[in-house]
C-alpha cells in the first residue's frame, strides 16, 4: 500500500474518532436550548458552530443509528466488510407440513328393506363368528327381493370351535334343526381357532399333533349335528388375509373343514383365490358383485367390509340356488338312499332329463356311433340321400 494511501486512512480514523467524542462526551446543552429534549436513544446529535463560531439552535443534525448503538470505526469496518452487517444471518427454516393421511371409510351396510315372506318360505341358517354375521347380512340382501327365502343366524361373534362355552356349537344348531328353523344349514368361523389347548393339564399349542387330532374332532362333531338333522350342509371356507403367517393358518384350518364336509357329501365354498391379486397375492381391493374396482376388506386385513360380504353371499347363493330350487335340483349320494334329502353332487336328476330318459354316460359306449366318432376319430357312415351324400354329385 502506498504511503498516501496509508495516510488518508489514518486521516479517515482520526476524523471519525473525533466526531465520536464530540457526539458521545459533550454535556448536555445550556441556554435557551436547554429546554430541548434530548435527542432519542439510538441517534446521534451533531452541533454545527455558525459562521461566527457560535453553536447555532437550529443548526443541530440528528442522524438515526441502528440499534446496536454507534461506533467511531463503524464505517471503516464496513468498508472492510464490503457493506455486510457483522450480525450473522437468520435462516427461516420452512416449517413442514405434517402429513395427512387420507382414510376413506369403508361403505356402511345399506338398509335392507326386505320383502314380505311367505308363510313356506324356506330358511336358511347362517351359523359362525363375527365373519358368519357380515355374510349373513349379505345372504339377506342378495334374498332380500326373494318372498320364498329368508335367512336366519346363529352367531357368536368371537367365538370359534374352540372356545370353551355351553351349549356348543354342534349342541345350538341341534337346538335350531328340532325347532324345524333351517331348511339348509351355512357354517363360517374358525378365524379365532389360532391358539393352543389344554389337554389333561398339559398345554398344547397350535398345529400340534394333538392339537390336530383335537380340532378334527370338533369339526367333524359340527358337521355331524347337520347330516344327523337331515339339512344340506354349507360350509364356507375362510379368505386369504394379511401377513404371511396368519395366511398360512387359515389355509391350513380350511384343509379340516373341506375334508370332513366333503366326507360328509356337504358342500365346501371355497372362495380364497376369489380374494386375491392377479399375482397371487392378498389384496384390500377387488371387484365387487357389480364389477366395480372396491375395497373388500377392512384395514385389520382379516375381515371384509360390506361389498366384500355382498360378494362372499354371492358365491354361496350360487350353491343355494341348486338346494333350494332356484337352478336344477340335484341328488346327493347320502348314506342310506334317503329320497328326501336333496343335496349338491354335481350330477343331473332323474327328472330333469326329458321324458324321463336314461342319462347318458360320460364316455361313449364302446363299439357305438358316437364312440366311433369322438373317440376313434373315423367318419359316420354314409346314408344315401343324406345332405352329406356325395355319390351322385354330377
Amino acid at each position: 500500500m502506498r504511503a498516501s494511501g496509508i495516510r488518508s486512512i489514518g486521516l479517515v480514523v482520526t476524523l471519525l474518532a473525533t466526531l465520536g467524542a464530540a457526539g458521545t462526551g459533550a454535556a448536555a446543552p445550556t441556554g435557551p436550548g436547554a429546554g430541548t429534549p434530548s435527542a432519542p436513544s439510538g441517534t446521534m446529535t451533531v452541533l454545527t458552530p455558525s459562521s461566527s463560531g457560535s453553536s447555532v439552535q437550529g443548526g443541530e443534525i440528528v442522524l438515526a443509528q441502528n440499534d446496536r448503538g454507534w461506533h467511531p470505526l463503524s464505517p471503516l469496518l464496513r468498508l472492510f466488510r464490503g457493506g455486510r452487517s457483522s450480525r450473522p444471518t437468520r435462516k427461516l427454516r420452512e416449517q413442514k407440513r405434517p402429513k395427512r393421511s387420507i382414510t376413506r371409510a369403508a361403505p356402511m351396510p345399506p338398509k335392507i328393506d326386505e320383502e314380505p315372506k311367505t308363510a313356506n318360505a324356506r330358511t336358511v341358517l347362517v351359523v359362525g363368528d363375527r365373519m358368519a354375521e357380515g355374510l349373513a347380512r349379505g345372504l339377506k340382501a342378495s334374498y332380500a327381493k326373494t318372498p320364498t327365502i329368508k335367512v336366519e343366524s346363529e352367531i357368536s361373534r368371537s367365538r370359534g370351535l374352540l372356545r370353551e362355552a355351553d351349549p356348543d356349537w354342534p349342541a345350538r344348531i341341534k337346538v335350531r334343526l328340532d325347532k324345524g328353523e333351517a331348511d339348509v344349514v351355512v357354517v363360517m368361523l374358525g378365524t379365532d381357532d389360532r391358539r393352543g389347548l389344554v389337554l389333561d393339564g398339559q398345554r398344547t399349542s397350535f398345529r400340534d399333533p394333538a392339537w390336530q387330532e383335537v380340532y378334527r374332532a370338533l369339526v367333524q362333531r359340527t358337521v355331524a349335528s347337520v347330516r344327523d338333522g337331515r339339512r344340506p350342509l354349507v360350509w364356507v371356507g375362510l379368505p386369504p388375509v394379511s401377513g404371511p403367517d396368519r395366511r398360512s393358518d387359515f389355509s391350513y384350518l380350511n384343509d379340516f373343514y373341506k375334508e370332513k364336509v366333503e366326507t360328509a357329501d356337504g358342500v365346501f365354498v371355497d372362495i380364497w383365490e376369489a380374494f386375491l391379486s392377479e399375482e397371487g397375492k392378498y389384496t384390500s381391493y377387488g371387484a365387487d358383485v357389480d364389477g366395480q374396482r372396491r375395497r373388500l376388506r377392512t384395514s385389520d386385513g382379516l375381515y371384509f367390509t360390506w361389498p366384500g360380504y355382498r360378494k362372499v353371499a354371492f358365491f354361496v347363493q350360487q350353491r343355494l340356488a341348486r338346494i333350494l330350487g332356484e337352478g336344477p335340483a340335484l341328488e346327493l349320494a347320502f348314506p342310506g338312499g334317503d329320497s328326501n334329502v336333496v343335496l349338491l353332487t354335481g350330477g343331473a336328476s332323474r327328472e330333469e332329463t326329458l321324458a324321463g330318459e336314461e342319462i347318458a354316460p360320460a364316455i361313449p359306449t364302446e363299439g357305438s356311433l358316437q364312440h366311433r366318432l369322438i373317440v376313434e376319430g373315423r367318419s359316420l357312415p354314409r346314408v344315401e340321400g343324406r345332405i352329406d351324400d356325395f355319390s351322385r354329385a354330377e
